[in-house]
């Protein structure tokens, strides 16, 4: 590491501001979804790839305003199985790209 790459001050963890429920985790979900610029139909797509039967409705009310009428909890528990749905929807196309690349 060099002067450029060493930190000014140490790290410190930033405080907790909120308190989190884990029965409610769409702020978290809305953040990933922004960060990552994940289409919430591409959620979908993979979650049914997985087995679970959802459908954009559902996936759209977990990105909702938690006063709209379509709003719907999110827990830690889907919001982890979502993200995982979706690497795996990634991985099973990337081996697939790479066997048509092997193939051809």
């Amino acid at each position: 590491m060099n002067s450029k790459d060493t930190p000014a001050r140490e790290y410190t963890r930033p405080p907790m501001t909120r308190g989190v429920d884990p029965q409610r985790m769409n702020w978290l979900w809305q953040l990933v979804l922004q960060s990552t610029h994940l289409d919430p139909r591409r959620v979908c797509e993979a979650l049914n790839a997985v087995g679970v039967p959802v459908t954009e409705a559902r996936v759209e009310s977990w990105s909702a305003p938690d006063r709209a009428d379509n709003y719907f909890p999110l827990t830690i528990a889907e919001l982890e199985r979502n993200l995982r749905a979706v690497v795996a929807l990634e991985v099973a196309e990337a081996r697939r790209a790479g066997q048509a690349d092997a193939d051809s």
